[in-house]
């Protein structure tokens, strides 16, 4: 529950800053990449692949955009978060203290989870788009985003548990 948590106006660092314009490019790139990719495309192609790369899912091209047009809504929606870090939930209890180091730690978690998700959901559609046309998907960089993303949630709930 939440009880009289200070709201505090943390400014956006360098860093946060860097993802946001890395995560626009990627979206901006995401969409520029079906709009060109669209007219050579076949009308139905794999969409689903099983753990060895085989695909068991096929979709028409009208499910191509459903990837750009997610991720962006993601974006969005962990960009309004950042403005709310006095309604997360936290591991410790949140004082006037350590409201300041604890909302910091919360909003950077939040950047690079937004940044990996943006790049993940871009890889996605670029390895969709790769394999509608004759490819064999390539998962490498999927698997090492992923490991980011748990990374990034690992060691900043790790950072908040530690004494300031």
């Amino acid at each position: 529950m939440i009880v009289n948590r200070p709201v505090l106006n943390i400014p956006k660092t360098k860093m946060e800053i860097c993802h946001d314009i890395l995560a626009i490019v990627i979206l901006i790139a995401s969409f520029a990449y079906a709009a060109w990719s669209w007219t050579s495309l076949p009308e139905k192609f794999p969409s689903h692949f099983d753990m060895s790369g085989n695909p068991n899912g096929w979709s028409g091209k009208g499910s191509l955009l459903l990837l750009p047009i997610l991720n962006v809504v993601l974006y969005v929606g962990l960009t309004l978060l950042r403005r709310i870090p006095h309604h997360f939930n936290y591991i410790k209890e949140i004082t006037v203290d350590n409201a300041y180091r604890q909302y910091t730690i919360a909003l950077m978690m939040v950047s690079w989870i937004k940044i990996i998700i943006v790049a993940l959901f871009g890889y996605l559609e670029w390895d969709i788009i790769y394999a509608a046309f004759g490819n064999q998907p390539r998962f490498g960089l999927l698997v090492i985003l992923l490991i980011a993303l748990f990374g990034a949630m690992a060691y900043y709930i790790a950072q908040s548990t530690k004494k300031a």
